[in-house]
């Protein structure tokens, strides 16, 4: 192919005096050597994914049969809304060895994943591609269309993207932005390089996070918390299976003494954890409920 395509000398002989038969010979030959680049391009048939959210965008995108394996992460439902379709389909534990029997023609991979497990996957032939943790939803948008272009369903992104834009042109219920606080378990609030913050500007509401300047979020203790007096506090619903302590912080009674500045209780929130635990095109009805607290 380099002499081909980048021996000008080569390519001046054999202008000269080609004949009809020499034309087949050449396009034939050609075909020949592309053949492996057309196969190299083909959508995959199966594909297996080793980390949540590339679970999500998997799932997102193809049927059941073009999957050859998922986290078993995507099965619990305070991680995943996928969690009732990802328990037909076969699992894996985030090791490269699991997927092997799967066969898969593609493996899905986040940016964290050990420099190792890529490394053996590239080694035993597979192809595979990584993709960056989505913070915001137009990082996700981009990662949903890099997997779409190379799956051979970009009509299908282009579905569920059109559905989200829609969500969210829908304008904020109050003209002032209200001051949010997302609570989580252990006291935790994620600061403006989240996807929950990101979600929080698209709904007009304004992260107290990032006007105290946190990039990664901080522990609140619930001293700091009355402190902040958030107009609206966020947490996250879960599923909980069992009690725990970091948990029970949330139904604290010093939750009961919160005020905002106007010496009105906050208004609450609550957002199902599997909105955005990972971005998708679900993350607008994240949006939307953080719009209604706003009303």
């Amino acid at each position: 192919l380099h002499v081909m395509g980048n021996d000008r000398a080569v390519a001046v002989r054999a202008r000269r005096g080609r004949t009809p038969a020499a034309y087949r010979a050449l396009s034939a030959a050609a075909a020949l050597l592309l053949a492996p680049l057309v196969v190299l391009a083909a959508a995959p048939a199966r594909v297996a994914s080793l980390n949540l959210c590339t679970d999500s965008l998997l799932l997102e995108l193809v049927d059941d049969q073009r999957i050859s394996s998922i986290t078993t992460l995507s099965r619990d439902p305070n991680l995943s809304v996928h969690h009732a379709r990802a328990r037909t389909l076969p699992v894996n534990h985030g090791a490269v060895e699991e997927i092997l029997g799967t066969r898969p023609d593609l493996v899905l991979i986040g940016s964290n994943t050990t420099v190792f497990a890529e490394h053996l996957l590239a080694r035993i032939g597979l192809e595979v591609m990584s993709f960056a943790t989505a913070n915001t939803l137009d990082e996700y948008q981009a990662n949903l269309r890099r997997l779409a272009r190379r799956l051979g369903v970009e009509q299908r992104a282009e579905s569920l993207l059109s559905k989200l834009a829609a969500t969210l042109a829908m304008p904020p219920a109050s003209a002032l932005p209200l001051r949010a606080l997302v609570y989580q378990p252990n006291g935790f609030m994620p600061g403006r390089a989240s996807l929950m913050h990101d979600l929080l500007r698209r709904a007009g509401l304004r992260n107290i996070a990032s006007e105290r300047g946190l990039e990664f979020g901080t522990y609140l203790s619930l001293e700091a918390l009355l402190a902040a007096a958030p107009d609206v506090i966020v947490f996250s619903n879960r599923v909980a299976v069992t009690p725990s302590l970091a948990e029970a912080q949330l139904d604290h009674p010093v939750m009961r003494k919160l005020r905002a500045r106007d010496g009105r209780p906050p208004r609450r929130a609550g957002v199902p954890e599997n909105l955005w635990t990972c971005a998708g095109a679900f993350s607008g009805a994240a949006v939307a409920l953080l719009r209604e607290s706003g009303s």
